[in-house]
């Protein structure tokens, strides 16, 4: 599943921020809280909104990315709708995976936020030895901030029920939006 490798490449170019809220100018801020240890970096898209990277500490096999957007025609979104674009992100990932199948998790996201995901693991890696930037499982998800704020997001790292990921997806349930005073 180089997929995974890729996937995780093309967002690692953020530059590095603290873990202060990060502010959307007239769409609030956004906070998000890195496991401890690791790092946050974001970089802004254009006017779509911004990209937020959590990296681990030493020669830790994880990454979490998190691409805050802008919706360009907000409007309420049902969670059933957020599930199919969840189920359409994930299918690249179902043919290589030892699931072979999608399996929406809902996640408890604070705000009145709905967020899911699906996770799969890349049967090209099972019982190999962990490489750096190669990961043998990846998160795929979206949370729905608002009407007007989104995220697609991937946890990616070697053992689904290790610490780095169940602190990635931790991370993510935690994230906020926050409104404009």
């Amino acid at each position: 599943m180089k997929r995974l490798t890729v996937l995780a490449l093309l967002a690692l170019c953020p530059l590095a921020a603290s873990a202060a809220p990060l502010d959307l100018g007239p769409y609030g801020t956004f906070q998000v809280t890195p496991p401890a240890g690791w790092t946050l970096s974001s970089q802004k898209v254009a006017d779509s909104g911004y990209t937020v990277t959590l990296s681990p500490p030493g020669d830790a096999n994880a990454k979490c990315i998190i691409n805050v957007t802008f919706v360009p025609d907000p409007q309420p979104v049902a969670k059933e709708k957020i599930q199919e674009e969840v189920l359409d992100v994930a299918e690249q990932f179902v043919e290589q995976s030892v699931e072979k199948k999608k399996v929406v998790r809902e996640l408890s996201v604070p705000g009145g936020a709905y967020g899911c995901y699906c996770v799969f693991t890349d049967a090209s890696m099972v019982g190999k030895p962990s490489k750096h930037d190669e990961f043998k499982v990846i998160g795929v998800g979206i949370v729905q901030y608002d009407d007007k704020v989104m995220a697609a997001f991937s946890v990616a790292a070697d053992d689904e029920k290790g610490s780095d990921f169940t602190s990635m997806l931790a991370a993510v349930s935690g994230s906020a939006l926050r409104p404009r005073k």
